[in-house]
């Protein structure tokens, strides 16, 4: 499993950054739920749930097949970059044994 932390510059809250330009400015990227926390790439097999921790932003990327994982993770982390080079600080990338 792979869980993406974002990290905003100060004053920036990244979940609200990112919820906004899904809403308004995505092609690719669309919610797939009411709360906006299930987050879905048009070409990939499953979905990023995403959740506001005090302004870092925590996505777990959760493919439909475990052949997706890199695709998603690799998609969402540079959809993040092109979007926000200058909204963040870092994105931290964490492996997770499977539970």
């Amino acid at each position: 499993m792979i869980v993406i932390q974002v990290i905003p510059r100060a004053g920036q809250d990244a979940y609200k950054l990112l919820r906004h330009k899904v809403i308004h400015e995505a092609t690719t990227w669309s919610w797939s739920n009411r709360k906006k926390t299930r987050l879905r790439h048009v070409q990939s097999k499953g979905w990023i749930d995403v959740y506001p921790a005090g302004g870092v932003l925590v996505a777990k990327v959760v493919p439909k097949e475990g052949r997706d994982l890199f695709y998603l993770a690799e998609k969402f982390m540079g959809r993040l970059v092109a979007w926000f080079e200058e909204e963040l600080v870092a994105i931290n990338v964490q492996l997770l044994d499977e539970e």
